[in-house]
């Protein structure tokens, strides 16, 4: 079977998703760099009387990593300075009235009070990073932070910008960050990109989840056994989906590695991983969290989801070959290996049926409503011997060998 990934010949000029946003004009950067001081206002003051898992953080935390995005996506960063008594926020002077100045005051205290000079990040930080923070003003908080916070507990995205330092880390010496925070993105752009599909909101780039993939190949290549170890990372409930299309871009970019698979191969592949069920929109939450068996109608809907995370990847964009390659393979890696009464053997790409077997191989290791995790070593033989049949038979015979670190 051949299938979209095997192709060759020259690369889209500029390739479909690998673009640069344009700068946000200096207005707009206001009004977010406001938005940011005031929540952080808040999640400051409400750290002193409330645990950072409390409801009344949630609102707060929300609207950082929105404003913190909008910034990402157009500036291609995010940095928030203290210099003399002015707020900069990428460089340019914020501005705030008599009225808000009470609240822009206390905030530089307490920045100030515990050496913090500046918030910086490179790429989207994960919800935890903003828990993180509210522990840090929590009235048991360490009165002195380092550039990560918390030496204990730290950022997985952001920096501070500290007395004495400048929140930087030399790269070759914070390697397992940069996984870390290569993962998190990964995981963070899936959630917001399903939980925006189901409410029709806006949705991050696809030049962003480019760059993120494109982090995690160069990672691979440069560290591929540590790579691979972050496919051990599992969640459950409504946080599984983000974790799940995270470990599968692990485990899919690894097994092309195996095959020797060109840069760019390995990228769609990692592209059609964090987008192959994203479809899961469309589905209610009551019908994915069933513990039973469901119905016809909710199993048609679950049929029916492929088709949606083909159009995500296809959305607002003129078709290309690169974007119709990993739309074939989000796709198709749902599809089974095994002809129905009466049919051919379904054809399925090279790029779908690596992802049939990382997506089974992850989804076999993980809790779910419905059944309890299986080990590495259990899904291994399951995959190998009972299941065997729903694999490509060349390709099932190399995941032990892909995911020997894991055993």
């Amino acid at each position: 079977m051949s299938g979209p990934l095997e192709r060759t010949g020259p690369s889209v000029a500029g390739d479909v998703f690998d673009q640069s946003g344009q700068s946000v004009p200096r207005e707009r950067r206001q009004q977010l760099g406001s938005q940011i001081v005031f929540a952080l206002n808040a999640l400051v003051r409400n750290a002193r009387s409330y645990g950072e898992d409390n409801a009344v953080f949630t609102p707060v935390i929300e609207n950082l990593l929105q404003s913190i995005f909008s910034l990402l996506e157009t500036d291609g960063i995010f940095e928030l300075e203290i210099i003399d008594e002015t707020f900069y926020l990428n460089r340019q002077a914020l501005r705030f009235d008599a009225v808000t100045l009470s609240l822009v005051n206390h905030i530089r205290t307490e920045l100030r009070g515990r050496g913090i000079h500046g918030l910086k990040a490179l790429v989207m930080p994960p919800r935890t990073d903003l828990k993180l923070l509210t522990r840090i003003f929590a009235a048991q908080g360490r009165s002195q932070v380092g550039p990560r916070g918390n030496p204990g507990k730290p950022f997985t995205a952001l920096t501070f910008k500290v007395l004495g330092g400048t929140g930087e880390t030399d790269p070759h010496a914070d390697r397992s960050a940069r996984l870390v925070t290569a993962y998190a993105h990964a995981v963070c752009f899936v959630d917001h990109t399903i939980q925006q599909l189901r409410v029709a909101g806006e949705l991050i780039p696809l030049w962003a989840a480019s760059r993120v993939v494109q982090d995690l190949v160069d990672l691979q290549r440069e560290m591929p056994r540590r790579f691979l170890q972050l496919a051990r990372t599992k969640v459950e409930a409504e946080e599984y989906w983000g974790f799940h299309a995270a470990n599968v871009a692990v485990l899919a970019i690894s097994f092309g590695a195996r095959l020797d698979l060109p840069k760019r191969r390995r990228h769609d592949l990692g592209m059609a991983a964090l987008f192959h069920d994203v479809g899961m929109a469309a589905i209610p939450a009551a019908v994915l969290e069933r513990k039973g068996e469901l119905d016809a109608r909710s199993q048609n809907a679950v049929k029916a989801s492929p088709l949606f995370a083909a159009r995500a990847i296809l959305r607002d964009r003129e078709v290309h070959p690169a974007a119709l390659e990993r739309a074939l393979a989000a796709y198709e890696c749902h599809l089974e290996l095994v002809p129905k009464d009466g049919e051919n053997l379904p054809e399925i790409g090279l790029g779908g049926r690596i992802l049939s077997i990382c997506e089974s191989y992850d989804a076999l290791t993980t809790s779910r409503p419905f059944r309890p995790a299986r080990t590495h070593q259990e899904a291994l033989r399951v995959m190998t011997t009972e299941e065997v049949f729903r694999y490509d038979p060349e390709l099932i015979d190399l995941l032990p060998k892909v995911v020997e670190p894991l055993l």
